[in-house]
């Protein structure tokens, strides 16, 4: 009785948070319900500095809806492609979910990889298929993009 009461609890806790966010196994990444110029977005999301750092390496293909690095705090900097095997393309975005630049990246299987800099300061990273279509202006909605910024490290 009482672990149904906890599971309960739990479900209406999931539900509560207005987003659907999985809960990462050993074969299935975190996901995040989002969306992209309004269209369903199900990205992998990266909240911690080991998933980030991790990101997409060693994968042989790139998730349909790619992998959301989420920041803590407004950041700088790049993003490099050591040990990613496919193409992506990334586009960072603002704390309101603005497009700050789209760039196309090449893997890197070799120092010294190129760094991906969108010159501004940014707090999502999305890394897509290479060549994925979307035009990818604006990320959303800003209540969920608020509570995965909160649940980062």
């Amino acid at each position: 009785m009482r672990v149904g009461v906890v599971v309960i609890a739990l479900v209406l806790v999931a539900v509560g948070a207005g987003e659907s966010l999985r809960a990462a196994t050993k074969n299935d990444a975190a996901t995040a319900r989002l969306t992209l110029d309004d269209t369903i977005l199900r990205p992998e999301v990266a909240l911690t500095s080991t998933a980030r750092s991790v990101g997409l390496m060693n994968r042989k293909k790139a998730p349909r809806d790619g992998m959301l690095f989420v920041f803590r705090h407004p950041t700088a900097g790049g993003i490099w492609m050591k040990n990613t095997l496919v193409p992506l393309t990334i586009v960072f975005f603002d704390a309101g979910g603005e497009r700050v630049r789209r760039l196309s990246m090449v893997p890197c299987r070799q120092d010294p990889c190129r760094v991906y800099d969108p010159g501004r300061i940014y707090r999502f990273a999305l890394e897509l298929p290479a060549g994925d279509k979307r035009a990818a202006l604006r990320l959303g909605p800003r209540a969920s993009l608020r509570r995965l910024v909160e649940r980062s490290s």
